[in-house]
Order: C-alpha cells, then sequence, then structure tokens
C-alpha cells in the first residue's frame, strides 16, 4: 500500500484553525488551549498557533494508515481577518513547523 502525502486546506479563526484534508475531506475543527489571537492580531503568537495547527493535524490522522508526512502541502484558504505581511510570516513559520513542506495562500 502507498502512502499519501498530507495535502490540507487551512482557515485560521481567533484562537481556532480549521483544517480539512483534501483528498479524504476530513475535517478538524480545533480550539486554541493557549490564545494565539490578540486584540490586534487573529494570529499574534506563532508558537500557540502552531501548537493548535499540529494537534488539528493529529486529528486527521487519526486511524488514517495512508497518511504520510512526505512533502505535504498546506493550502491557506480562509482567515477571519485579511493577513498583512507580518501575519502572512506567523502563519507560513506556524505551519512550516507543524511540518508542512509547501505553503500556499489562496487569499487575498
Amino acid at each position: 500500500m502507498m502512502g499519501r502525502p498530507l495535502d490540507l486546506d487551512v482557515a485560521i479563526y481567533r484562537d481556532r484553525v480549521q483544517l480539512t484534508d483534501r483528498k479524504t475531506r476530513r475535517l478538524a475543527d480545533q480550539r486554541a488551549n493557549y490564545r494565539f489571537s490578540s486584540d490586534e492580531s487573529v494570529v499574534s503568537d506563532v508558537r500557540y498557533l502552531e501548537d493548535t495547527i499540529v494537534r488539528a493535524i493529529r486529528q486527521i490522522a487519526v486511524g488514517d494508515d495512508l497518511f504520510i508526512l512526505q512533502d505535504p502541502v498546506a493550502h491557506v484558504v480562509g482567515c477571519e481577518t485579511a493577513l498583512d505581511k507580518e501575519e502572512r510570516a506567523v502563519v507560513e513559520t506556524a505551519l512550516r513547523q507543524s511540518g508542512m513542506a509547501s505553503v500556499v495562500f489562496e487569499i487575498d
């Protein structure tokens, strides 16, 4: 049996992320244990955003024997607010530290 690289849609909200596996359509709606949003920014703390993303990935991976972390891709498809350049860098850093090899922004 061949493994299947992780290919995710990512949506970010205040202290919550939603990940959807593009292949299986499996959804993880993960609330943050530690706030990563502030009054000024939806993504103000990269460390806690990463923690929330990792826990969402675990939800998607549970029971999926074909899932592998070889060249995983994250497609940022939604965010509660528009992301400026610094916020995009925070999101990209959190996704890469979560194991994503490629990050694609599909939002303006």
